[in-house]
């Protein structure tokens, strides 16, 4: 997250979260772009308190020369909450998923497909900055999302992952009511799903890895419309041809690309897209 971290903290703060608030910064947790005051005072804070951090800030004080560019989202840090700015900061960033596993492959697929880097460290296991919550299904998650806001103070750092369950473009499916409940609970970020289900977003590769030997159905998969096979019960759909999907749906050692997303129709993309650009904005 882009950090905005008023001139006060360097001068009045609480000096050893201070300290903590710039190793965020220094190891790439958080991205801080000060002006080029702010810099200097980071410069004067350092030289006094933090000769480690000093080189660290002399780049800052090289880049507050040029504009920043454009962020997912800014944190405006300020002086009086900055122990709690740290706290919610040093926290990993939460989304809730209906399941671990099968949700947390397709998005760690996609941000690799999408060449997110930023989400695809943030989920590497040497990082941890980005957690998965298990909800369990969907029934829970409006009060999981609750119970996740109340771990943030006042960054709030939670954002959650919902199958539509939609039957036809038209249908609002069942979990609109609870997306909106998240909202109520104080959790913004909500991403529902256009499609049906996850499942629906899995590459065509996907099912060709799965079901090596039943390629005719794959075939008859792609042969299906978009706007027909988008809302398709696809575990119903292969298990009446004999054919069982995985909890894993996207293995790891499949390497799929963002052209792989592209065929399966023509909003797939920007949509998902719009998924990781939410998890930025949590991160």
């Amino acid at each position: 997250m882009r950090l905005d971290i008023e001139p006060e903290v360097f001068t009045s703060g609480d000096r050893l979260s201070t300290i903590q608030l710039l190793a965020l910064a220094v190891e790439g947790r958080h991205e801080w772009r000060p002006s080029l005051p702010v810099a200097l005072s980071a410069e004067r804070f350092v030289s006094e308190e933090v000769p480690v951090l000093s080189e660290f800030v002399q780049k800052t004080l090289v880049e507050a020369a040029s504009p920043a560019p454009a962020a997912p989202a800014v944190a405006q840090v300020t002086a009086a909450k900055l122990k709690d700015f740290v706290a919610d900061l040093r926290r990993p960033a939460t989304l809730i998923v209906e399941n671990r596993i099968a949700d947390g492959g397709f998005v760690r697929a996609v941000a690799l497909a999408f060449g997110d880097h930023r989400v695809v460290e943030a989920l590497a296991p040497e990082r941890q900055w980005l957690c998965f919550s298990n909800g369990g299904g969907s029934g829970d998650i409006p009060e999981l999302a609750a119970d996740e806001r109340a771990s943030f103070t006042v960054l709030v750092r939670v954002a959650v992952l919902f199958d539509s369950d939609r039957e036809h473009a038209g249908h609002q499916g069942r979990n609109q009511d609870k997306a909106e409940k998240c909202v109520q609970h104080g959790v913004s970020e909500v991403h529902l799903l256009a499609w049906r289900m996850m499942e629906n977003y899995a590459p065509f590769r996907i099912w060709e890895h799965h079901f090596v030997y039943k390629s005719d159905h794959v075939e008859d998969l792609r042969a299906i419309a978009p706007e027909q096979r988008g809302y398709l019960h696809l575990k119903e759909w292969f298990k009446a041809r004999r054919c069982h999907v995985p909890k894993r749906v996207f293995p790891a050692e499949v390497a799929l690309a963002e052209e792989d997303f592209a065929e399966l129709g023509p909003d797939v993309v920007s949509e998902l897209r719009e998924l990781l650009a939410m998890i930025n904005r949590i991160l």
